[in-house]
């Protein structure tokens, strides 16, 4: 283990050790506020996937891209950028550190850059009973995504497989920069796939598409059907292979011609009220020193 290692676990488990304090701070607090002070339960991370997007039936589409960036990203953001379209891209924390050029893209042509995790793990039971691991599976993540956050940007969380537990929502929230995450943020449109009695997709994931060997004609037949019949919501994809931005570049003006509009998870009313409550302190945000580290990545401290 390196030093640098070594530091974060250290810091982590700091953490750790001080979060059932702070959970009973909390708690004191939420027993003698007044009654006008949103309750901080429905503020922070929640105790189960949020699953209510309020888009259905609006033909309002959350484009949501998973698990990058990749080598693929780049030509994804040129689709985006020709239709004027932004989108929610979960990152992995390990992923984003290979491709800090195409995180300073994301935020420079408006998407919102969200956490996915560090090593895209499954937050099973392991994760409840080491709280040091859960904590540098997001902490470690958001260290990474912070300098390309736009200023005034959510902090959004999915959880990989969309895999939770009800107790990560009381380690998470005792942590003073990671209580400020919206999350875990579910979806509506690509979580499965199922095919009708003529042997056509109605639904589709591109992950179960791509391992069932379909084109991505295939795949984008299950998506159109899924989005037609919802006429909106949150859709799920993919950014780490080539068929899945082949098949967004062409469902993307097929939806435009047919009336519907894109936003990112910023402009979904509906996670307004799980957002962390304006009495309390803002969340930090990284600074920008004017320095470049030896990856050329800027160097960041936090201010408030």
């Amino acid at each position: 283990m390196g030093a640098r290692d070594r530091a974060q676990t250290a810091k982590r488990r700091g953490t750790a050790l001080r979060w059932a304090g702070a959970l009973a701070l909390s708690t004191a607090i939420v027993m003698f506020a007044p009654a006008s002070f949103p309750d901080p339960a429905s503020a922070q991370f929640q105790e189960a996937n949020i699953h209510h997007s309020g888009l259905l039936g609006t033909k309002t589409l959350a484009l949501t891209f998973d698990d990058g960036p990749s080598r693929f990203t780049g030509e994804l953001l040129d689709i985006l950028k020709a239709h004027n379209i932004k989108a929610t891209f979960f990152v992995l924390g390990r992923q984003a550190e290979r491709f800090p050029t195409l995180l300073a893209r994301m935020r420079d042509e408006g998407h919102v850059i969200a956490n996915h995790s560090t090593t895209h793990a499954r937050l099973g039971r392991k994760y409840s009973r080491n709280a040091d691991m859960l904590l540098a599976e997001v902490g470690d993540t958001h260290e990474v995504i912070a300098p390309f956050l736009r200023p005034g940007q959510g902090l959004y969380f999915r959880a990989p497989y969309g895999f939770w537990r009800v107790s990560h929502a009381e380690t998470l929230n005792a942590d003073p920069v990671l209580r400020h995450y919206v999350g875990p943020v579910f979806w509506d449109i690509g979580g499965h796939t199922s095919i009708d009695g003529e042997g056509k997709a109605s639904a589709s994931a591109d992950w179960d598409c791509w391992r069932r060997e379909w084109t991505a004609e295939e795949c984008e037949v299950g998506y159109m059907r899924e989005i037609a019949r919802k006429k909106g919501g949150v859709a799920l994809f993919h950014d780490v292979r080539e068929r899945t931005i082949k098949m967004v570049e062409t469902m993307i003006p097929v939806l435009v011609a047919d009336g519907y509009r894109f936003v990112t998870l910023d402009q979904v009313p509906a996670y307004d009220q799980y957002k962390t409550p304006q009495d309390l302190p803002s969340v930090p945000v990284a600074s920008l020193e004017g320095r470049q580290l030896a990856d050329n990545s800027p160097r960041w401290t936090w201010v408030q």
